[in-house]
């Protein structure tokens, strides 16, 4: 139930906002807004860049100490590849391992787009393998030519070796016309 209810969340969000197929600029877009909306909450930001291009977000939690005081803990990392056009490869997150004090994988997200259909993957790190499980989840985004959403498809499986299962679909028609009569 948990997977249905994130999956059509998942398919809503994309209907609500025009298509856009995720590049370095995108990446900026989105930690300028995190850095912008948080200046008060619990998480904190910082980034290391190639030029342009964020390759690493860092996520740090906020602890206030008992003199008013705040220190920063890691918390999450994400690592970004992009293609030499600038659109997004992959994302590879890592949670901060108190124990180890070392930062510790644990999953990627895959993004592929060919002609008019743009793919995203995600797959859990296995530790015991030190290497990327095959995909679990999947999201097919069918597009029109200009990249707006024509159809979402969610897809998930519960091991790696079982066939992909469609959780949610949903096709987007053009915008209805709104007519006013008087």
């Amino acid at each position: 139930m948990k997977k249905l209810v994130f999956a059509t969340l998942m398919c809503v969000a994309a209907m609500s906002a025009r298509a856009q197929v995720l590049t370095s600029e995108t990446v900026n877009h989105i930690y300028s807004e995190a850095v912008f909306n948080t200046t008060n909450g619990d998480y904190c930001f910082n980034a290391d860049k190639n030029g342009n291009d964020i390759t690493t977000l860092y996520v740090y939690q906020k602890v206030s100490g008992p003199k008013g005081n705040v220190t920063l803990i890691p918390h999450l990392k994400h690592e970004y590849d992009y293609a030499s056009d600038g659109k997004l490869n992959n994302r590879v997150t890592y949670r901060w391992n108190d124990r180890q004090e070392d930062w510790e994988c644990i999953s990627r997200y895959e993004y592929t787009l060919t002609d008019e259909i743009y793919y995203t993957e995600y797959s859990r790190y296995n530790h015991r393998t030190k290497s990327f499980d095959q995909p679990t989840d999947m999201m097919v985004y069918t597009l029109y030519p200009d990249d707006s959403i024509n159809h979402v498809a969610s897809y998930h499986r519960n091991s790696p070796s079982a066939p992909f299962q469609l959780i949610s679909e949903i096709s987007v028609n053009e915008q209805p016309w709104l007519l006013a009569i008087k």
